[in-house]
């Protein structure tokens, strides 16, 4: 059985954002579930996924979503789908606050080994990496 409270998770640090490790992969083999908090008018790197779609799961915020050449304002509580290898990117809205959102990767045919060696870990320490050498502000696993 796998059950935790969110004080439970791990937090990291990517991209100058803050995250809660809350289900990892390793756990699962097939998903994983992030609760990240991006600060006041704040943004998320654009990235897509080759392998897996993700859920977002807004509670907390405003926010603009974009998908692919869409994009989307949503308040709190709302709920939006990435589908696999479509870039995607948030921006918190408002300048007071955190935007709080959980996000559901699910591999639907299995993570990919490339995707789990070495543990959730190091597969965040490669992405904060590449992030970091696109300019963003380096992470540091607390």
């Amino acid at each position: 059985m796998y059950a935790k409270s969110f004080s439970e998770g791990e937090p990291f640090r990517c991209a100058g954002n803050d995250f809660v490790m809350l289900l990892p992969r390793d756990h699962t083999g097939a998903c994983e579930a992030v609760l990240q908090m991006v600060g006041p008018g704040g943004t998320t790197p654009s990235n897509s996924h080759e392998t897996f779609m993700q859920i977002y799961l807004i509670w907390r915020g405003e926010a603009e979503i974009f998908i692919g050449p869409e994009v989307k304002r949503v308040a709190a509580p709302a709920i939006a789908f990435v589908p696999p290898r479509t870039e995607h990117w948030v921006r918190n809205l408002l300048e007071d606050r955190e935007l709080h959102y959980l996000y559901i990767s699910v591999w639907p045919n299995g993570i990919p080994q490339e995707e789990s060696e070495g543990g959730w870990k190091e597969v965040y320490a490669k992405i904060i990496d590449s992030y970091a050498g696109r300019g963003f502000p380096a992470g540091t696993k607390n």
